[in-house]
């Protein structure tokens, strides 16, 4: 099997069956578990399975989260939208903001890790 077949096996075999619903449970999962999971693509890649220059499950996991972010934020009729805070809109505009949702400073340790509330987190410097 030529290379170029051989990666696209492992990405429609393999790294679907690792980052299945990856948004929903990356927040909860330890560093451990983490690199444990890491490990198995950096061996996909060091097999040849995997293009050298193949994104590490970080990676996939902040892009897959993006995109799902995304699509809750601007379709309303996703099912995760009702989950959003409320948006704000403030009289002033001092500089682009990465979303307009109320973000809430009493919130528990589970619920800080939950796909909605790290996203709404991420870029708010």
């Amino acid at each position: 099997m030529s290379d170029l077949n051989l990666w696209n096996v492992t990405k429609a075999v393999l790294i679907p069956q690792i980052t299945f619903a990856i948004s929903a449970w990356w927040g909860f999962v330890g560093v451990a578990h983490k690199n444990r999971l890491q490990s198995i693509v950096k061996k996909a890649k060091r097999y040849g399975f995997l293009p050298p220059l193949y994104d590490n499950l970080e990676d996939l996991t902040l892009s897959s989260d993006e995109k799902l972010f995304f699509s809750v934020r601007y379709n309303p009729y996703h099912v995760l939208h009702q989950l959003l805070p409320p948006a704000k809109n403030p009289n002033y505009s001092l500089r682009e903001r990465s979303h307009n949702l109320t973000i809430s400073n009493d919130i528990s340790v589970v619920k800080r890790r939950n796909f909605i509330y790290r996203m709404l987190f991420t870029d708010i410097y």
